[in-house]
Protein backbone atom coordinates (compact mmCIF):
# COMPACT_ATOMS: atom_id res chain seq x y z
CA UNK A 1 0.00 0.00 0.00
CA UNK A 2 1.27 3.48 -0.88
CA UNK A 3 2.17 5.61 2.15
CA UNK A 4 -0.29 8.32 3.10
CA UNK A 5 1.25 11.69 2.46
CA UNK A 6 0.71 14.57 4.83
CA UNK A 7 -0.29 12.63 7.91
CA UNK A 8 -0.24 14.87 10.97
CA UNK A 9 1.30 13.79 14.28
CA UNK A 10 -1.13 14.77 17.04
CA UNK A 11 0.98 13.51 19.93
CA UNK A 12 3.87 11.21 20.73
CA UNK A 13 5.49 9.43 23.65
CA UNK A 14 8.14 6.75 24.01
CA UNK A 15 8.36 6.12 20.27
CA UNK A 16 4.61 5.71 19.74
CA UNK A 17 2.77 8.41 17.79
CA UNK A 18 -0.87 9.24 17.18
CA UNK A 19 -1.18 10.40 13.56
CA UNK A 20 -4.18 11.73 11.69
CA UNK A 21 -4.21 10.62 8.06
CA UNK A 22 -5.18 13.24 5.50
CA UNK A 23 -8.65 12.62 4.14
CA UNK A 24 -9.31 9.83 6.63
CA UNK A 25 -11.33 9.64 9.83
CA UNK A 26 -9.74 8.14 12.90
CA UNK A 27 -6.19 8.05 14.20
CA UNK A 28 -3.37 5.63 13.45
CA UNK A 29 -1.02 4.61 16.26
CA UNK A 30 2.42 4.50 14.67
CA UNK A 31 6.02 3.52 15.19
CA UNK A 32 8.74 5.24 13.18
CA UNK A 33 11.29 3.81 10.78
CA UNK A 34 14.72 2.97 12.16
CA UNK A 35 16.27 5.36 9.64
CA UNK A 36 14.43 8.32 11.19
CA UNK A 37 15.74 7.42 14.63
CA UNK A 38 19.28 6.76 13.36
CA UNK A 39 19.32 10.15 11.65
CA UNK A 40 18.70 11.70 15.05
CA UNK A 41 15.34 13.12 14.02
CA UNK A 42 12.92 13.68 16.89
CA UNK A 43 9.33 13.58 15.76
CA UNK A 44 6.88 15.84 17.58
CA UNK A 45 3.32 17.13 17.53
CA UNK A 46 2.67 19.10 14.36
CA UNK A 47 5.05 17.09 12.18
CA UNK A 48 3.85 16.03 8.76
CA UNK A 49 4.88 12.47 7.98
CA UNK A 50 4.42 9.76 5.36
CA UNK A 51 2.71 6.79 7.02
CA UNK A 52 2.12 3.27 5.77
CA UNK A 53 -1.29 2.08 6.97
CA UNK A 54 -1.22 -1.46 8.39
CA UNK A 55 -5.01 -1.73 8.04
CA UNK A 56 -5.63 -2.47 11.72
CA UNK A 57 -5.56 1.02 13.26
CA UNK A 58 -1.78 1.09 13.36
CA UNK A 59 0.78 2.47 10.95
CA UNK A 60 4.44 2.90 10.23
CA UNK A 61 6.10 6.28 9.74
CA UNK A 62 8.35 6.04 6.71
CA UNK A 63 9.43 9.66 6.30
CA UNK A 64 9.45 13.03 8.05
CA UNK A 65 8.27 15.67 5.59
CA UNK A 66 9.97 19.11 5.51
CA UNK A 67 9.14 21.44 8.39
CA UNK A 68 8.19 25.11 8.08
CA UNK A 69 9.46 25.75 11.60
CA UNK A 70 9.74 24.09 15.00
CA UNK A 71 10.24 24.77 18.69
CA UNK A 72 12.25 22.52 20.98
CA UNK A 73 10.53 23.52 24.24
CA UNK A 74 7.66 22.85 23.89
CA UNK A 75 8.25 20.36 21.05
CA UNK A 76 5.88 21.51 18.30
CA UNK A 77 6.44 21.78 14.54
CA UNK A 78 4.80 23.62 11.65
CA UNK A 79 3.35 26.34 13.85
CA UNK A 80 1.02 28.72 12.02
CA UNK A 81 0.56 31.20 14.89
CA UNK A 82 2.17 31.92 18.25
CA UNK A 83 -0.19 33.80 20.58
CA UNK A 84 1.67 35.72 23.29
CA UNK A 85 -0.75 36.18 26.21
CA UNK A 86 -0.22 39.22 28.46
CA UNK A 87 -2.30 40.69 31.25
CA UNK A 88 -3.90 44.15 31.32
CA UNK A 89 -3.96 43.87 35.10
CA UNK A 90 -1.82 41.93 37.52
CA UNK A 91 0.70 40.49 37.01
CA UNK A 92 1.93 43.43 34.94
CA UNK A 93 3.51 42.26 31.71
CA UNK A 94 7.20 42.92 31.10
CA UNK A 95 7.53 44.20 27.50
CA UNK A 96 11.14 43.01 27.37
CA UNK A 97 10.00 39.43 28.03
CA UNK A 98 7.27 39.78 25.40
CA UNK A 99 9.82 41.10 22.91
CA UNK A 100 12.10 38.14 23.53
CA UNK A 101 9.18 35.83 22.76
CA UNK A 102 8.34 37.67 19.55
CA UNK A 103 12.05 37.68 18.67
CA UNK A 104 12.27 33.92 19.01
CA UNK A 105 9.18 33.56 16.83
CA UNK A 106 10.71 35.84 14.19
CA UNK A 107 13.91 33.81 14.27
CA UNK A 108 11.91 30.63 13.67
CA UNK A 109 9.65 32.26 11.02
CA UNK A 110 6.53 31.84 13.16
CA UNK A 111 3.69 34.39 12.79
CA UNK A 112 2.78 36.17 16.04
CA UNK A 113 -0.33 37.64 17.66
CA UNK A 114 -0.61 39.42 21.03
CA UNK A 115 -3.60 38.69 23.28
CA UNK A 116 -4.20 41.16 26.12
CA UNK A 117 -6.36 39.53 28.79
CA UNK A 118 -8.25 40.93 31.82
CA UNK A 119 -9.17 44.13 29.99
CA UNK A 120 -12.32 44.39 32.13
CA UNK A 121 -10.05 45.23 35.09
CA UNK A 122 -7.64 47.35 33.06
CA UNK A 123 -5.50 49.54 35.29
CA UNK A 124 -3.77 51.23 32.36
CA UNK A 125 -1.31 48.45 31.63
CA UNK A 126 -3.53 47.08 28.88
CA UNK A 127 -3.69 50.43 27.11
CA UNK A 128 0.09 50.73 27.34
CA UNK A 129 0.58 47.26 25.86
CA UNK A 130 -1.91 47.99 23.09
CA UNK A 131 -0.05 51.22 22.27
CA UNK A 132 3.22 49.29 22.02
CA UNK A 133 2.11 46.36 19.90
CA UNK A 134 -0.40 48.03 17.58
CA UNK A 135 2.69 49.72 16.11
CA UNK A 136 4.08 46.30 15.17
CA UNK A 137 2.91 44.00 12.35
CA UNK A 138 1.36 41.69 14.97
CA UNK A 139 -2.44 41.47 15.39
CA UNK A 140 -3.47 42.63 18.88
CA UNK A 141 -6.58 41.27 20.62
CA UNK A 142 -8.06 42.88 23.74
CA UNK A 143 -9.97 40.25 25.69
CA UNK A 144 -12.32 40.51 28.66
CA UNK A 145 -13.92 38.03 31.04
CA UNK A 146 -11.57 35.18 30.21
CA UNK A 147 -12.02 35.62 26.47
CA UNK A 148 -15.83 35.70 26.44
CA UNK A 149 -15.50 39.18 24.96
CA UNK A 150 -13.06 39.48 22.06
CA UNK A 151 -12.48 35.75 21.77
CA UNK A 152 -14.32 35.38 18.45
CA UNK A 153 -11.86 37.73 16.73
CA UNK A 154 -8.95 35.68 18.01
CA UNK A 155 -10.59 32.45 16.87
CA UNK A 156 -10.97 33.90 13.37
CA UNK A 157 -7.24 34.65 13.29
CA UNK A 158 -6.52 31.02 14.18
CA UNK A 159 -8.50 29.46 11.33
CA UNK A 160 -6.59 26.89 9.25
CA UNK A 161 -3.52 27.18 11.48
CA UNK A 162 -1.76 25.25 14.21
CA UNK A 163 -1.68 27.70 17.12
CA UNK A 164 0.53 27.69 20.21
CA UNK A 165 -0.22 29.90 23.23
CA UNK A 166 2.46 31.18 25.60
CA UNK A 167 2.43 33.64 28.49
CA UNK A 168 3.74 34.34 31.97
CA UNK A 169 2.16 32.60 34.93
CA UNK A 170 -1.00 34.46 35.93
CA UNK A 171 -1.45 36.16 32.56
CA UNK A 172 -4.70 34.30 32.00
CA UNK A 173 -3.58 31.76 29.41
CA UNK A 174 -5.26 28.76 31.04
CA UNK A 175 -8.51 30.68 31.62
CA UNK A 176 -8.49 31.85 28.01
CA UNK A 177 -7.92 28.33 26.66
CA UNK A 178 -10.64 26.91 28.92
CA UNK A 179 -13.07 29.55 27.67
CA UNK A 180 -12.28 29.12 23.98
CA UNK A 181 -11.83 25.34 24.04
CA UNK A 182 -13.62 23.85 27.08
CA UNK A 183 -13.05 20.24 25.95
CA UNK A 184 -9.41 20.58 24.92
CA UNK A 185 -7.65 19.19 28.00
CA UNK A 186 -10.04 16.24 28.28
CA UNK A 187 -9.62 15.25 24.63
CA UNK A 188 -5.86 15.74 24.46
CA UNK A 189 -5.50 13.93 27.78
CA UNK A 190 -7.39 10.96 26.36
CA UNK A 191 -5.15 11.03 23.29
CA UNK A 192 -2.01 11.13 25.42
CA UNK A 193 -3.27 8.22 27.50
CA UNK A 194 -3.58 6.11 24.34
CA UNK A 195 0.06 6.63 23.45
CA UNK A 196 1.32 6.73 27.05
CA UNK A 197 -0.22 3.39 27.96
CA UNK A 198 -1.26 4.50 31.41
CA UNK A 199 1.93 6.36 32.26
CA UNK A 200 2.03 9.94 33.49
CA UNK A 201 1.39 12.02 30.37
CA UNK A 202 1.14 15.51 31.88
CA UNK A 203 4.25 16.63 29.99
CA UNK A 204 3.10 15.37 26.59
CA UNK A 205 2.31 18.01 23.98
CA UNK A 206 -0.85 17.13 22.05
CA UNK A 207 -2.87 18.81 19.32
CA UNK A 208 -6.54 19.61 19.81
CA UNK A 209 -8.53 19.69 16.58
CA UNK A 210 -10.83 22.70 16.53
CA UNK A 211 -12.05 22.14 12.98
CA UNK A 212 -10.69 20.89 9.67
CA UNK A 213 -7.22 22.41 9.33
CA UNK A 214 -7.39 24.26 12.67
CA UNK A 215 -5.48 22.92 15.69
CA UNK A 216 -4.34 24.16 19.09
CA UNK A 217 -1.28 22.77 20.83
CA UNK A 218 -1.96 21.72 24.42
CA UNK A 219 1.40 22.35 26.09
CA UNK A 220 1.08 21.74 29.84
CA UNK A 221 3.17 24.07 31.98
CA UNK A 222 4.37 26.09 28.99
CA UNK A 223 4.90 29.75 29.89
CA UNK A 224 7.96 30.88 27.91
CA UNK A 225 10.35 29.99 25.14
CA UNK A 226 14.08 29.34 25.26
CA UNK A 227 16.00 32.51 24.38
CA UNK A 228 19.10 30.34 23.85
CA UNK A 229 17.56 29.58 20.45
CA UNK A 230 18.58 33.11 19.42
CA UNK A 231 21.97 33.28 21.12
CA UNK A 232 23.76 32.57 17.86
CA UNK A 233 22.22 35.60 16.13
CA UNK A 234 25.00 38.16 15.43
CA UNK A 235 24.41 41.52 17.07
CA UNK A 236 24.19 43.10 13.60
CA UNK A 237 21.18 40.89 12.82
CA UNK A 238 19.21 41.38 16.03
CA UNK A 239 17.23 44.21 14.43
CA UNK A 240 15.72 41.67 12.01
CA UNK A 241 13.93 40.15 15.02
CA UNK A 242 12.04 43.47 15.34
CA UNK A 243 10.25 43.89 11.99
CA UNK A 244 8.68 47.20 13.01
CA UNK A 245 12.16 48.65 13.62
CA UNK A 246 13.86 46.86 10.75
CA UNK A 247 11.43 48.36 8.24
CA UNK A 248 12.92 51.80 9.01
CA UNK A 249 16.59 50.83 8.83
CA UNK A 250 16.97 51.22 5.08
CA UNK A 251 16.81 55.00 5.43
CA UNK A 252 19.71 55.33 7.88
CA UNK A 253 22.49 57.78 6.93
CA UNK A 254 25.29 55.30 7.68
CA UNK A 255 25.66 51.85 6.17
CA UNK A 256 26.93 50.28 9.40
CA UNK A 257 24.49 52.01 11.73
CA UNK A 258 23.91 50.18 15.03
CA UNK A 259 20.47 51.81 15.39
CA UNK A 260 21.20 52.68 19.02
CA UNK A 261 21.81 56.45 19.25
CA UNK A 262 23.46 57.60 15.99
CA UNK A 263 22.61 60.90 14.34
CA UNK A 264 20.97 60.15 11.03
CA UNK A 265 19.58 56.82 12.23
CA UNK A 266 16.13 56.35 10.73
CA UNK A 267 15.16 53.92 13.50
CA UNK A 268 16.02 56.43 16.25
CA UNK A 269 14.12 59.12 14.36
CA UNK A 270 11.08 56.83 14.02
CA UNK A 271 11.13 56.37 17.80
CA UNK A 272 11.29 60.13 18.35
CA UNK A 273 8.37 60.72 15.99
CA UNK A 274 6.27 57.99 17.62
CA UNK A 275 6.12 55.91 14.46
CA UNK A 276 7.56 52.95 16.35
CA UNK A 277 7.47 52.17 20.05
CA UNK A 278 10.23 53.40 22.37
CA UNK A 279 9.66 50.26 24.44
CA UNK A 280 10.44 48.05 21.46
CA UNK A 281 13.58 50.06 20.70
CA UNK A 282 14.65 49.79 24.35
CA UNK A 283 14.34 45.99 24.10
CA UNK A 284 16.39 45.97 20.90
CA UNK A 285 19.13 48.10 22.49
CA UNK A 286 19.24 45.85 25.55
CA UNK A 287 19.56 42.68 23.45
CA UNK A 288 22.16 44.28 21.17
CA UNK A 289 24.31 45.34 24.12
CA UNK A 290 23.95 41.97 25.83
CA UNK A 291 25.10 40.24 22.65
CA UNK A 292 27.97 42.70 22.21
CA UNK A 293 29.09 42.06 25.79
CA UNK A 294 29.39 38.34 25.04
CA UNK A 295 30.99 38.18 21.57
CA UNK A 296 32.39 34.69 22.19
CA UNK A 297 29.04 33.32 23.29
CA UNK A 298 28.13 31.72 20.00
CA UNK A 299 25.81 28.96 21.08
CA UNK A 300 24.66 27.32 17.87
CA UNK A 301 20.93 27.31 17.46
CA UNK A 302 19.67 23.81 18.13
CA UNK A 303 18.41 22.32 14.94
CA UNK A 304 14.69 21.71 14.95
CA UNK A 305 15.23 18.15 13.79
CA UNK A 306 18.02 17.32 16.20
Amino acid sequence: MEPFRNCLILSGRNGLYAAEAAGESGILLCRSATKIRKDGLKLCAGDRVAVEDNGDGTGFIRELLPRKNALIRPPVANIGLLVVVVSASRPAADPFTVDKLTGIAENEHIPVAVAITKCETDEGNGRTLADIYTKTPYPVFRLSYGGKKGGDELLSCMENKLTVFCGASGAGKSTLLNTLFPHMHAETGELSSRIGRGKNTTRVTSLFKVSSGTYVADTPGFTSLDWALCCGVPKEDILTLFPDLFSCAGNCRYTHCTHLVEDGCAVVEAVRSGEVSKSRHDSYCRLYRERKAHPDYNLSKKKANG
